[in-house]
């Protein structure tokens, strides 16, 4: 894979996120306006809920991405074809009929945290959370194709496609139809990507037929046992949300659990252009595993440089705007909202220096601390968010899920380290030591001021005073940072040709 199509694909991938992000931060203010935080938190729940019957899935979309990437290094057309077809058609009935199976759990979870007065809402809009649900994992089968084309850019452009119809769709429902009006628009965009992924695919590789037909019982299995640490690492990363927000709903309300995925979202937003861009590793990680094994160390390793001297300052940028985007996205400064992003931001971001590793184990197909990570976290966010929920409310169970993915996210770049016996000390890389410091000083600064003018100034001075004063005290330190040096003359020298 060539560095010009690296760099295309994390570029595609941040400009995704970037337009993912301002069309959820419409979504979520007119639909705020529309149908209420407290409906808004039980479509939340619903989809939380039923977003666990993906165990359906055995991990085969990941491995998919692992196999494809590596048939295309061999130049096997009919391999790619009968991996991508094989899973498509095992997910398509396995998720079936694990549909049918947790429908009526479903239910019975919900009406054990939802009060009573909201659960016949909820149910009515459980069936196509279900639908949508089950497009999604055929989907998600067929986006794996591409990304092991190394096509990302392809699914970049389809994803924003399918944001900017669903933000249309929901803005012509949700006022006639209320919350099942935002459930019809997931379920058409949902089916409208799954057609539109297919033919992409096949544009890729023109020898899948028309419709899947194709399954190899041999295939199966030599991509489920690649998949089985996938399918452990599915299951338990799909009991984070689901588990936190049943608890949060239990102990703190639905109003709760809507400001909670507002503060969630947005933060896997920025989140998400950073790991998204770097998740791009992984098919030319597993396509440098079957060609020069050599290269892969010195990848993770600028990877991993990079990453930390981004996450710092834009962890800082994040908790800096979260009260002006409160006061924006909200409509006035709501404590709980703040309080959670900030949390949320510290967590993701720190779970963010793991993805090197994380998506270098990937590529290898060495799972097993990526999977020691993942149940370690599902295991501390369920016993610590009971234990905090019932002494602490809704806060503590907030508290609990962040301290367990920080725990569970360091297992992953530690035993990396320790495996192929690259120093601990490179996991706070010395260059960035001037970015750390003034990124918390930019925070402490930036917030008081925040604190001391948002009452007397108007929000759009407050903002620009804020904004002005931590960019001025970051920008040197990361101007004169090698990283950005280096970043710069890569993308001079591949994107746009110049020495």
């Amino acid at each position: 894979m060539s560095k010009r199509q690296i760099l295309i694909n994390a570029t595609m991938s941040v400009t995704q996120i970037v337009v993912i992000s301002v069309v959820l931060f419409v979504l979520y203010k007119f639909l705020l306006n529309t149908i209420g935080v407290a409906q808004l938190g039980i479509w939340s729940l619903v989809l939380a809920t039923t977003s666990v019957t993906q165990i359906a899935n055995f991990g085969l979309s990941g491995s998919v991405v692992k196999f494809v990437a590596k048939y295309v290094a061999r130049g096997e057309d009919e391999n790619i074809s009968g991996v991508v077809q094989t899973a498509a058609l095992s997910v398509a009935a396995f998720g079936g009929c694990v549909l049918l199976i947790g429908y009526p759990i479903a239910k019975w979870v919900l009406g054990l945290v939802i009060e009573n007065q909201h659960l016949p809402l909820a149910l009515s809009v459980l069936p196509y959370a279900f639908l949508a649900l089950w497009s999604m994992m055929i989907t998600g089968i067929f986006q794996a194709g591409l990304d092991g084309y190394q096509r990302i850019d392809l699914r970049s452009l389809l994803l924003m496609g399918g944001a900017i119809l669903h933000l249309l769709l929901c803005f012509v429902f949700a006022p006639i139809y209320g919350l099942i009006g935002v459930a019809y628009a997931r379920v058409l965009v949902n089916v409208l990507i799954l057609i539109s992924s297919w033919l992409l695919l096949k544009r890729c590789l023109p020898v899948l037929p028309v419709f899947p037909y194709r399954w190899n019982k041999g295939l199966l299995r030599e991509i489920i046992d690649y998949g089985i640490n996938f399918q452990i690492i599915s299951i338990t990363a799909m009991l984070y949300d689901p588990v936190t927000k049943a608890l949060l709903s239990k102990f703190g309300g639905l109003s709760m659990v809507g400001y909670y995925e507002m503060a969630s979202r947005m933060v896997q937003q920025f989140r998400a252009l950073i790991i998204s861009a770097n998740q791009v590793l992984v098919p030319a990680i597993a396509d440098l595993h079957e060609r020069n094994q050599k290269l892969i160390q010195g990848i993770y390793k600028a990877s991993y440089r990079l990453i930390f001297y981004i996450v710092l300052p834009f962890l800082s940028i994040i908790i800096v705007l979260t009260p002006l985007i409160s006061e924006i996205w909200i409509g006035h400064y709501e404590s709980i909202f703040v309080f959670f992003a900030i949390l949320l931001a510290v967590g993701w971001f720190l779970n963010i220096l793991a993805g090197p590793a994380y998506f270098a184990n990937l590529g290898t197909g060495d799972l097993r601390w990526n999977t020691v990570s993942h149940v370690t976290t599902a295991v501390l966010n369920g016993g610590l968010g009971l234990l905090f929920g019932i002494y602490y409310g809704g806060t503590g169970v907030v508290i609990a899920f962040v301290f367990s993915l920080v725990a569970g996210s360091l297992i992953i770049p530690i035993s990396y380290h320790i495996k192929y016996k690259i120093p601990l000390r490179e996991l706070f890389p010395r260059e960035s030591i001037m970015v750390g410091l003034t990124s918390g000083t930019g925070i402490l600064v930036t917030m008081l001021l925040y604190y001391q003018f948002r009452a007397s100034w108007c929000i759009m001075a407050v903002a620009s005073l804020v904004i002005l004063t931590f960019s001025s005290i970051i920008f040197i330190p990361i101007w004169v940072h090698p990283m950005r040096k280096r970043l710069t003359g890569w993308i001079n020298y591949e994107l746009l040709n110049k020495r």
